[in-house]
C-alpha cells in the first residue's frame, strides 16, 4: 500500500527525527516528496509504503508525538 501525507511539524517536535524513528519502529518506507523546515516549524508531504495496518501505526504514532497528519490527493510533485 502506498499513501501520501502532509506533515506539519511544530516547534516542540521540529527538531527531532520523527520521520526516521517511523522508519525505524514499524515496517514501512518513505520518500520524502517537498519539505519546508525552519526553526519554528515546518511541512513536509511524504510518501510511505507498506502494509495497512503498519502504515496506520505510524500515522497514530507521528500524531501522538505532535505532528498534524493530512491526507494529500492527486500527485503530491504536480502539486
Amino acid at each position: 500500500m502506498r499513501d501520501r501525507l502532509h506533515l506539519t511539524f511544530p516547534r516542540e517536535v521540529v527538531a527531532e527525527p520523527v520521520v526516521c524513528d517511523v522508519a525505524k519502529k514499524f515496517e514501512i518506507s518513505f520518500s520524502i516528496r517537498r519539505a519546508n523546515v525552519e526553526v519554528g516549524a515546518g511541512w513536509m508531504d511524504l510518501q510511505l509504503e507498506g502494509e495497512e495496518d503498519e502504515i496506520e501505526r505510524a500515522i497514530k504514532y507521528l500524531q501522538e508525538r505532535g505532528v498534524r497528519v493530512d491526507p494529500i490527493e492527486g500527485d503530491i510533485i504536480a502539486g
